[in-house]
């Protein structure tokens, strides 16, 4: 199990942002709060900046001061009045998972004016801001997914209980220093069946998520199974080939459901993708996305494909000095007019 720390906060009055102490940090304004952890340890959180912001809670980065040693940065996730639920949820989650491609949660603090999440940082933020804003490689894009799919794996059949994400997507999947992808944002996620051998379907009144990464089955009935996450990665395959969100909001329009994939590759890495990985990862992605759950691949044997279509592209540009490459294929998506409607109501 990892270790976790409890913090118990000191001086609560200094977290109200509207009414709270403001500490001043070089020339720089930081609100900050005194913590106790389990050990009676004295550490003090300095933070100011906002890196992301949901409807239960907002994210800054900080420093997490240790005994007037250096500071340690983290993220701290702060949460509002309605995330009380999406609080207890993610600390009894994150404290079963230890895994690489699963963001490490270093505390928390459970207090009545005060629910706080401390993590620790993701420098590089999250996929889709690098597929909107930066120029990652195609073969960059492959080793992030299969990361994630390695990720999903874990929380599928990793534990005596499965854990199902329900709201993965570019902006729930951060990168750290080395860009390595890492699984956050369980706010609403579910556990599954406690043995692997019988999983069971989940029935759920409200899952709070975006249109883009809600499963269309779910929708439909309700359900919440393994398929739901394989079906989210599916649209996350098509966001990274794409160039995220800005290009998949066209779902809502007919012309991108008629069209091939290949006309709307992302000009960063269009040419740079070998005609074989091509094939296994346009396959993997229609596989992904098909509209019955049970004809969804699991994400074990997704992951399996995407790293034969690395290896593909690998050899590929081994051959092929300039790697330079043109594809031939014209792949429709396999989105039918349910996906269609679905996708469209949830996106208006």
């Amino acid at each position: 199990m990892p270790l976790v720390r409890k913090f118990t906060l000191i001086s609560p009055d200094a977290m109200d942002l509207n009414t709270g102490e403001v500490g001043l940090i070089g020339f720089a304004t930081f609100f900050w709060m005194t913590i106790c952890s389990q050990d009676s340890q004295i550490l003090t959180l300095a933070y100011r900046e906002v890196i992301g912001s949901g409807i239960f809670s907002e994210v800054y980065k900080g420093y997490l001061q240790h005994n007037g040693a250096s500071d340690y940065t983290v993220a701290i996730k702060r949460f509002n009045n309605q995330g009380c639920e999406a609080f207890n949820n993610e600390i009894e989650l994150l404290c079963q998972l230890r895994h690489p491609r699963c963001v490490s949660l270093i505390g928390f603090c459970n207090h009545e004016k005060e629910k706080i999440l401390v993590y620790e940082y993701m420098s590089n933020g999250s996929l889709n801001e690098h597929l909107q804003h930066g120029e990652l490689s195609w073969k960059k894009r492959l080793q992030i997914c299969i990361g994630v799919a390695r990720g999903l794996h874990y929380l599928h059949t990793g534990a005596k209980r499965s854990i199902f994400h329900c709201i993965l997507g570019p902006n729930t999947i951060l990168l750290d220093d080395h860009m390595e992808p890492k699984l956050a944002g369980f706010g609403v996620s579910v556990q599954g069946s406690r043995f692997m051998s019988k999983q069971k379907q989940i029935n759920v009144e409200h899952v709070m998520g975006t249109w883009g990464v809600m499963a269309t089955q779910f929708v439909m009935d309700s359900t919440i199974t393994a398929k739901w996450d394989v079906f989210s990665f599916g649209l996350v395959l098509l966001e990274v080939v794409c160039r995220g969100r800005f290009y998949l909001i066209t779902l809502a329009e007919k012309e991108f459901l008629e069209n091939p994939i290949e006309e709307k590759i992302d000009p960063i890495i269009k040419g740079k993708i070998a005609p074989d990985c091509w094939q296994v990862f346009v396959d993997v992605m229609v596989n992904c996305l098909k509209y019955e759950p049970d004809e969804r691949p699991a994400i074990g044997e997704v992951e399996v494909q995407l790293e034969h279509a690395l290896s593909m592209q690998e050899q590929a540009d081994i051959t092929n000095s300039n790697c330079d490459y043109t594809l031939l294929s014209k792949t429709i998506i396999p989105l039918g007019v349910k996906q269609y409607v679905t996708l469209k109501k949830l996106r208006d």
